[in-house]
């Protein structure tokens, strides 16, 4: 978690590059680094950590008021009325946001103006982070206050003058100019109940801060005042990582999902989604160069059993070339049918006595065909009325001699015309 400290300044022009506190917490609120960087800097250098801010006690106002009913909406409801007789700004100007009842039974409020909320909101959403919460830096120290009267202690936290911290049971923490504090403390004082008028001091003497001898002063400042500002400080820092933090200044009009983006939630079903796809596009490809294997393997095949069959019909195209070429009509052939060539072919050969068919390929042009014939004179014959036809031409490809007779390939064409 990436917890910063916004500024006090109001000037547009210089929240840009303006370096704001930060520090680097683990989930138990141990610092794992800080310093001084533009919100910028900090989201190059972090881009994946949480943000949350705190808001200068300066530009927050914190209250304890009495408010008897019990429920979130009533209170919320009621919380602008109960405010109304201390404050002097419009109420229509000011974002006010109720916290948790605290142990007096009251109900803990901070108040801020609305323009510092849309320009921190702006300057935040302009530098690329989301603002998880926004805390006023005060009520970090509500946990802390001490058994009676009022404690204060040197403000651990980085500001352009000497602040004060006075956490009270009665009341909301406060920061304080160090100039300021003596005469705060007399006001603060007179107010409260002599059983109440007692002070623990650390960091200071109550001579510096004017108390008199009727005040009870516990004097705290012989202690090691850089390992109590620390601890101060860790506390504080601890306190802003709660789950739910209280006083929220990011309520109503400014809400922010204290929940991970919708896209984070849905990362993991993205993750297995491509997963599902790399796969099923692997599976895709193996099945199609195991097909394209297939196929050339069934081409092979066919070639060897032609050219097994009709060793010399290598001149004769491809059958499934052939009949890409007869269904586009590249092969050159007349429109006549060529029913009538294989019928003029077939009644030769019936002519023919103890002729016979082994097996044949055919096109409208050519055909190629292998018979069984009783001798070498029965193939002369056949032969001879072939070449009696005028529209036939035929060519031995082969002639074996086997103890049935002879077998013979010839390849015969319609001639031209």
């Amino acid at each position: 978690m990436l917890i910063v400290l916004l500024p006090e300044c109001r000037q547009e022009e210089d929240l840009a590059q303006l370096p704001l506190y930060w520090w680097q917490l683990e989930r138990d609120g141990q610092i794992v680094s800080q310093g001084q960087d533009a919100l910028s800097t900090l989201k190059a250098r972090f881009p994946t950590e949480r943000l949350r801010a705190l808001a200068p006690p300066m530009a927050v106002s914190l209250y304890r008021l009495v408010m008897p009913v019990r429920r979130a909406a009533a209170i919320r409801a009621a919380l602008p009325f109960a405010l109304e007789d201390q404050l002097s700004q419009d109420l229509e100007m000011l974002h006010c946001v109720a916290g948790p009842r605290r142990d007096d039974g009251l109900i803990a409020a901070a108040v801020i103006d609305d323009s510092r909320m849309q320009q921190w909101q702006a300057w935040i959403a302009d530098s690329g982070w989301r603002l998880e919460a926004l805390l006023p830096l005060p009520a970090l120290h509500a946990e802390q206050p001490p058994a009676s009267g009022l404690r204060v202690v040197p403000s651990p936290w980085p500001s352009a003058v000497p602040l004060a911290l006075v956490t009270a049971q009665d009341q909301e923490p406060v920061l304080i100019e160090s100039g300021l504090l003596g005469l705060w403390l007399k006001r603060r004082l007179a107010d409260l109940p002599e059983a109440q008028k007692r002070v623990e001091l650390r960091g200071y003497s109550a001579e510096s801060l004017g108390l008199g001898s009727e005040i009870e002063v516990l004097d705290f400042s012989g202690d090691d005042a850089a390992a109590g500002g620390n601890a101060v400080l860790q506390a504080g820092l601890t306190a802003s990582l709660a789950a739910s933090p209280a006083l929220n200044l990011l309520s109503g009009p400014y809400a922010a999902s204290m929940a991970a983006p919708p896209w984070r939630k849905l990362r993991p079903l993205m993750v297995a989604a491509g997963v599902v796809l790399a796969i099923v596009l692997a599976q895709v490809m193996v099945e199609w160069l195991t097909l394209s294997r297939e196929r050339d393997r069934l081409v092979a095949g066919i070639e060897s059993v032609f050219n097994s069959s009709l060793p010399n019909s290598r001149m004769t195209p491809f059958p499934a070339e052939q009949f890409r070429q007869v269904l586009s009509g590249a092969t050159g052939t007349t429109q006549e049918s060529g029913g009538g060539f294989l019928y003029e072919v077939l009644s030769a050969v019936k002519a023919s006595a103890g002729a016979k068919v082994v097996q044949f390929r055919a096109s409208p042009t050519e055909l190629d065909i292998e018979l069984q014939l009783s001798s070498f004179a029965e193939l002369e014959t056949l032969r001879a009325n072939l070449a009696g036809n005028s529209g036939l031409s035929e060519s031995l490809q082969g002639a074996d001699s086997t103890p049935e007779g002879v077998t013979a390939r010839l390849k015969i064409s319609r001639s031209a015309p």
